[in-house]
């Protein structure tokens, strides 16, 4: 670690801060998810790194919580699989997987409306992580698979994303999810996103929401609407036509920033649901469909850790910043008394700053 004094100042200060969340967290709030199974499931952290270890389990729920308390990390993960020896290190065999449970995670950049570098966030860029959560839900997981919100489990990552769980009530619904291969998993994703869309046999879905955007574009759907072959009255259509049908069909299907590794990989980790995000500080918090859908859920309010937007230091930041607002108060290079809330966001991003006495 840098051995400058207001550096170590720095990551003492932010060390001692997710040791008081963990604890208010934990044992006033019960608000950190205990995974199910512990004992089963690989457990991972980060501090000054992403992911500094994994390969790490807990046989009960007291000596997983002591840990926390004790290590305090800045990222926090558990495995989405279900494993013999999740301690163990190596590939999925190894560890002897035995069941997975199965999530999206919706991870967006920053959009063309966004004025800040690409690193930082803002309302729009959270707001289009919703409307693709809105998307994926409404879409594909409501109308073609049958599932309500009921049985779904929706997740606010701490930065620019959701999580979103399959979680199907009916317990032999949710065995069958939960013992799909890496195959299934790819196939399921596959269909969501379009890829090896076949136009010479469209399935009702697909036809569906695309006819309602070639409505948009005044693209007449007559005979998209009676025909399966999609391919063959594309090529009857004028050479503009069919060069902005072809861009219609190309544009929805890259509406969704699914991760596909997360689908796809038999041993990944996800971050662990109340705890918070190393490189924005905010919660890593469950949410409901009706707040996402009703755009009751502001992650630059409620994602802040309340606490932490009351204690205030005076700082000295050495570099040029976008504004960025949390709970309402705006923020930049400019800013020299400051909440915990945004010198833990500016420590996740690197931000050259120095807290005064």
């Amino acid at each position: 670690m840098n051995d400058n004094p207001a550096t170590n100042k720095v990551f003492k200060e932010v060390s001692s801060l997710y040791k008081q969340y963990f604890e208010y967290a934990i044992l006033v709030r019960k608000w950190l998810e205990i995974p199910d199974d512990l004992s089963h499931r690989e457990i991972g952290y980060g501090m000054l790194k992403k992911v500094d270890n994994r390969n790490m389990s807990f046989n009960t729920e007291r000596e997983y919580l002591a840990w926390v308390l004790k290590e305090s990390p800045f990222h926090l993960y558990k495995s989405l699989s279900y494993m013999e020896y999740p301690d163990i290190v190596g590939g999925a065999a190894k560890k002897g997987l035995f069941k997975r449970e199965v999530a999206f995670d919706i991870d967006t950049h920053k959009t063309e409306r966004c004025t800040h570098d690409d690193s930082w966030i803002c309302e729009e860029c959270l707001g289009e992580a919703r409307n693709q959560v809105l998307i994926l839900i409404e879409d594909f997981l409501f109308p073609d698979f049958g599932l309500s919100e009921k049985d779904l489990k929706i997740v606010f990552t701490g930065n620019r994303g959701y999580h979103i769980y399959l979680k199907p009530e009916d317990p032999e619904i949710l065995g069958k999810i939960e013992n799909w291969g890496k195959n299934e998993r790819r196939y399921f994703i596959e269909y969501i996103l379009g890829k090896n869309l076949n136009l010479r046999n469209m399935g009702s879905r697909w036809k569906n929401i695309l006819i309602r955007e070639f409505n948009k574009n005044k693209i007449a759907t007559k005979k998209f609407e009676k025909t399966s072959d999609w391919k063959t009255e594309i090529d009857n259509r004028k050479d503009t036509t069919r060069r902005t049908i072809y861009e219609t069909i190309d544009k929805v299907k890259s509406r969704l920033e699914l991760d596909e590794k997360v689908m796809d990989d038999d041993i990944r980790l996800l971050r662990t649901i109340g705890s918070l995000h190393g490189y924005t500080g905010l919660m890593v918090k469950e949410i409901t469909y009706n707040s996402l859908k009703n755009n009751q859920f502001d992650p630059l309010n409620h994602g802040v850790f309340a606490k932490f937007h009351k204690k205030m230091y005076n700082v000295k930041i050495k570099q040029e910043l976008d504004p960025l607002t949390l709970k309402g108060d705006t923020f930049d290079h400019n800013s020299t008394e400051i909440p915990a809330s945004y010198l833990l966001f500016l420590f996740g991003h690197g931000i050259d700053f120095e807290i005064l006495e």
